[in-house]
């Protein structure tokens, strides 16, 4: 996607997102990680990049990296709603990156929103469809939700892909232990 700024507003633009950048450094949450809560100082300069951010889309609304930018400081600090809010508005621009419902997904599952979330891990698959941990996520959400022959199918699908990934093996145990009752099914909030 391209977008159009006057020529005296991209210098604007450019240093406001490479400020935000600079400030979000080691903050964010990558692929596969887990970091702990952010102390104090981080949360201000996470703040600060928000801030920075925020003047990228009072220019370009519908800049997609932005929103997934400012989603993705809202995730590390544990506000969920409007990372969510963040993520949704990055995948209706962007029509084609799985990164992005995949952490929709993620944001929704951390909201509550368990039917939100399959519904977003599904839209990471039909835009990647051989990532083995799409269909991992996918499977998770599903079984979280009630439907256990469903995520079977997925997660089976994920260890066929990805046989020897530990994660994918930890999901499929833990789905099929609860779908046999050897265990309680986790709650949408049990799941860190």
């Amino acid at each position: 996607m391209e977008y159009k700024l006057p020529e005296d507003k991209t210098p604007i633009f450019n240093l406001n997102f490479e400020k935000g950048n600079e400030l979000v450094d080691g903050l964010i949450i990558t692929k596969g990680e887990r970091r702990p809560k952010l102390g104090f100082w981080n949360k201000r300069k996470a703040k600060k990049a928000i801030k920075y951010y925020s003047k990228c889309l009072s220019m370009i609304p519908n800049h997609w990296q932005t929103n997934w930018l400012i989603a993705k400081v809202y995730q590390a600090m544990s506000e969920n709603k409007k990372a969510l809010n963040h993520f949704e508005t990055a995948v209706k621009i962007e029509k084609t990156n799985p990164d992005l419902p995949r952490e929709a997904s993620i944001s929704a599952m951390d909201s509550g929103n368990v039917k939100l979330a399959v519904e977003y891990s599904q839209e990471a698959i039909n835009r990647e469809s051989n990532d083995a941990g799409l269909y991992c996520n996918h499977a998770l959400n599903l079984m979280v939700l009630g439907n256990d022959d469903e995520a079977k199918i997925y997660i089976d699908r994920a260890i066929k892909m990805a046989p020897d990934d530990e994660i994918n093996k930890n999901v499929y145990a833990l789905i099929n232990a609860v779908a046999s009752g050897e265990r309680k099914r986790p709650k949408y909030n049990e799941l860190n």
